[in-house]
């Protein structure tokens, strides 16, 4: 097959991921391009936070109410970013096309806006990654990015046939610990466990490599 792998990764995480994504392709046979997707200019992290910090009380409610969770990912406002041309806008030539970046509370921002300019989903099997802080809690971590991400990418004609989320064990605005003290107490295991290179993480990206050959 001929896959493309198209990232945005602003601390080299989510690009660490797509390699390993890559090559685990690459291993099988397949044909891939990877696409990094840039922004046309790179803000600080307390730009970052300073457009986030009203959604933290939102996903609060998200986590703590599931029926606001489900009214709330269909109709928030999603941010975006602009974005530097891209390599490839039209993806119709490839048999698979695998979308991956950080979760910033839902999708990040230069991935939302490649969503919105993406042409020739239609009818196309598509996969999704994400690298995040924290373990993969199913709701906090693994709803909140891959729903949204699956409404865009169904709106634009796509199948969403697989996802991929594992921890970055890394946090620009310093609460990693937070993660650490909560993931032995929830899991039963570190949160280093669930990083990128772990044997879950290598397991993950086998698995979810498996589920594009489908």
């Amino acid at each position: 097959m001929k896959i493309l792998v198209a990232y945005y990764s602003r601390t080299g995480y989510t690009e660490t991921l797509a390699q390993r994504i890559t090559d685990e392709f690459e291993s099988r046979g397949h044909e891939v391009i990877c696409e990094q997707i840039e922004v046309a200019r790179q803000k600080s992290r307390w730009n970052l936070l300073l457009r986030q910090v009203y959604q933290y009380p939102l996903v609060a409610l998200c986590l703590a109410f599931p029926s606001f969770r489900r009214w709330w990912l269909k109709r928030y406002i999603q941010p975006e970013d602009d974005l530097k041309p891209l390599a490839h806008p039209d993806v119709s030539q490839f048999d698979r096309v695998c979308i991956g970046g950080p979760k910033w509370c839902y999708i990040s921002y230069p991935i939302a806006r490649y969503l919105r300019l993406l042409k020739g989903l239609s009818n196309k099997k598509v996969s999704a990654f994400s690298t995040f802080a924290g373990p993969p809690f199913e709701v906090f971590e693994i709803e909140l990015i891959f729903k949204p991400m699956g409404d865009r990418i169904r709106a634009l004609g796509g199948t969403l046939i697989a996802t991929l989320g594992l921890s970055s064990n890394y946090h620009e605005l310093g609460i990693l610990p937070i993660f650490q003290r909560v993931t032995p107490n929830v899991f039963k295991r570190s949160l280093e466990s669930f990083h990128i290179d772990s044997e879950y993480g290598k397991a993950k990206i086998k698995e979810f490599c498996d589920d594009n050959e489908k």
